[in-house]
């Protein structure tokens, strides 16, 4: 007595089955790249400010110093030319050690003063560069790994 062959019960690849994987193949190998755009142009941004921007003195008024990389955050609050009190955030490296009370450099845009960094910290840009460009290390290969081996599968739908 034989066993029936599992390969004979499995059902063909559906033009809509091939469809989706097409689109998340798509979607997983584009989101990287797209990351890595958004994260320099944020970053651009943030640099140009630093050129082209208002300094003003400002004070850190809390260190979240949490152990996850994307939390550690510092709050600084300043005073724009127009006499207004603001608050900004900038992420925090590993190798800073900010204290409450500190003065930093703040920069802010003339014509619109809640738009501000602080000199001398990270830009959100770079996060979301790095971000993408681990994504795209991880899913372009395995796009490409899934891709090339169906290439000689029989019943791959082509």
């Amino acid at each position: 007595m034989s066993s029936p062959d599992p390969a004979d019960n499995r059902k063909p690849e559906t033009l809509l089955g091939r469809a989706v994987q097409v689109v998340l193949a798509v979607v997983l190998v584009l989101v990287g790249p797209v990351m890595i755009g958004v994260g320099s142009r944020m970053a651009d941004a943030h640099e140009d400010l630093a050129r082209t921007g208002v300094q003003t003195t400002g004070t850190i008024v809390d260190f979240n110093d949490a152990r996850r990389a994307s939390q550690r955050d510092i709050r600084v609050r300043y005073t724009s030319a127009d006499g207004t009190d603001r608050v900004t955030s900038a992420t925090v490296g590993h190798g800073q050690r900010p204290a409450d009370g500190a003065e930093v450099t703040v920069v802010y845009r003339e014509e619109d003063p809640g738009k501000a960094m602080v000199l001398g910290y990270e830009s959100d840009g770079v996060t979301v560069r790095g971000i993408g460009t681990v994504l795209t290390m991880i899913f372009i290969p395995i796009v490409l790994l899934v891709v090339f081996s169906n290439r000689g599968n029989p019943n791959c739908a082509r």
